[in-house]
């Protein structure tokens, strides 16, 4: 899934990868970090204007390397 900038790769029990398009920046979340992930991004829904947000209002905009 590709939203705003970001690629979301979700592959289920293997966990998932974040990258950021322009910085080649990216991060991965197995096992329960990936599960809290999904948890935090469903809750979110429609109350973050964007990915980005997200990303930094949770703190996993720190993770990108």
């Amino acid at each position: 899934m590709v939203i705003g900038g970001y690629k979301l790769e979700d592959n289920g029990v293997y966990g998932l990868t974040v990258s950021e398009y322009e910085s080649g920046w990216s991060f991965f979340l197995d096992g329960d970090d990936a599960q809290q992930f999904r948890d935090e991004w469903r809750d979110a829904g429609h109350c973050v204007s964007t990915f980005r947000d997200f990303l930094i209002d949770h703190e996993y905009y720190t993770l990108f390397q």
